[in-house]
This record gives structure tokens, C-alpha cells and sequence, in this order.
């Protein structure tokens, strides 16, 4: 008799970070977000706010907001995926080549950064969430860093650094809805381009 339990693979993991490292490449790695001017506008706007998340919930602002900004990613994408036919799509893998890849990647490796920033930044507001409370000396927690020979108020010096890195991720997935917006502008840009270049293609007719 043959079992039928499912067993154990890692091949879903490997998939995973195949996705994971092929949107990376063609966003662009690290060197498109140390560059990237939205990335320094967060940092800005996160030491401009520093008196809010410091002494305020800027977490529950957070998790308001977030869901919202993040379906409205999902539907875009769905939308772009799904937006012109067969030909259209094809031009759009020839336009743009570069090291990133082709037009149609790169503007789907930026939806994609869309996503995995906000969903980063949401998921960082609701562990902010779960954690705004007075520690107790007798929870599991304070055992924890009991253990590791840490004072008890260790998560009243840790608190601040999380709620910068926190915010700052709240901030920057705004900003990334911008960029997302900006990029489909220059698409638009390109398709105008590819139809000027076809306009004044010479036909057979003309050459004769």
C-alpha cells in the first residue's frame, strides 16, 4: 500500500528565490535603489518626520493605508499584463533592451518592486503593531533576552531603530507608487516612439 502523505520538497523554495533573483536583476539590484531618488526622498521625509514615529503610533497609519496602496498595485499590474495585443507586446519586448532586459521586463520588474516594498513595509507595521506594549519581566519575551544576558528594557533602545527602518519603508512605498506611474509614462513614451518609426518606415509601394 503506497502513502499518499505529501512529502517534503525544497523545490518551492528554489522557485522562489529563482522569481525573487530574477526581478532583482532586471529592477536593477542594489545599485538602482542606492541611486534611486525616491529612495532619497524617503530617507528625508523619514528624518523630516522623526518627532511623529518616534512618539506616535505612525504604525496604525501604516496599516490603514497600506492594504489599499497595495491592491491598487495588484489591479495596475493585472491591468499592464493584460493591456494591448499580440503585436504591441511583442514591440514592446524588442524596445528598451539593455542590461535590465526589455521594456516590457523592466516595467514589470518595477510593478514588481511596488509589491514587494509595500508588502515589506505592511508586514513591518503590524510586527510594530504587535509590539507596542510594556514589557513584562515575566513574559517569554523578557525571558528570551534574560537568557542572552540582555537588560529587560532591551526593546525601549531597540524601539526607535525600528520605527525609523519601519517608517522609512512606509514612506518609500508611496514613493514607489510614483515611480511606477512615472515608468508607465515613459512606456507610453516608447509606444509613441515605435509608432512614429513605423509611420515613416518606407513601404515596397514607396521604393518603387
Amino acid at each position: 500500500m503506497t502513502s499518499t502523505e505529501p512529502k517534503f520538497s525544497w523545490q518551492q523554495y528554489r522557485d522562489l528565490a529563482s522569481g525573487v533573483a530574477g526581478y532583482w536583476r532586471s529592477y536593477g539590484a542594489w545599485r538602482e535603489v542606492i541611486c534611486s531618488p525616491f529612495v532619497h526622498i524617503a530617507i528625508f521625509v523619514t528624518v523630516l518626520s522623526s518627532g511623529y514615529w518616534m512618539s506616535s503610533p505612525w504604525h496604525a497609519t501604516a496599516v490603514s493605508l497600506l492594504p489599499n496602496l497595495l491592491g491598487f498595485g495588484v489591479t495596475g499590474y493585472a491591468i499592464w499584463i493584460g493591456w494591448g495585443d499580440e503585436k504591441l507586446r511583442e514591440a514592446l519586448m524588442d524596445i528598451g533592451k539593455g542590461e535590465k532586459g526589455s521594456g516590457y521586463v523592466q516595467i514589470s520588474a518595477i510593478f514588481a518592486h511596488f509589491g514587494v516594498v509595500q508588502c515589506i513595509a505592511l508586514v513591518l507595521a503590524l510586527v510594530a503593531s504587535a509590539l507596542d506594549y510594556q514589557l513584562s519581566p515575566k513574559s517569554g519575551l523578557a525571558c528570551i533576552f534574560h537568557s542572552l544576558s540582555l537588560p529587560t528594557d532591551t526593546m525601549s533602545y531597540l524601539r526607535p531603530f525600528g520605527a525609523a527602518v519601519g517608517y522609512f519603508f512606509f514612506v518609500y512605498a508611496i514613493f514607489t507608487a510614483l515611480e511606477t506611474t512615472l515608468a508607465l509614462f515613459r512606456l507610453a513614451g516608447w509606444v509613441q516612439k515605435m509608432r512614429k518609426m513605423q509611420k515613416t518606415k518606407p513601404t515596397p509601394q514607396n521604393q518603387q
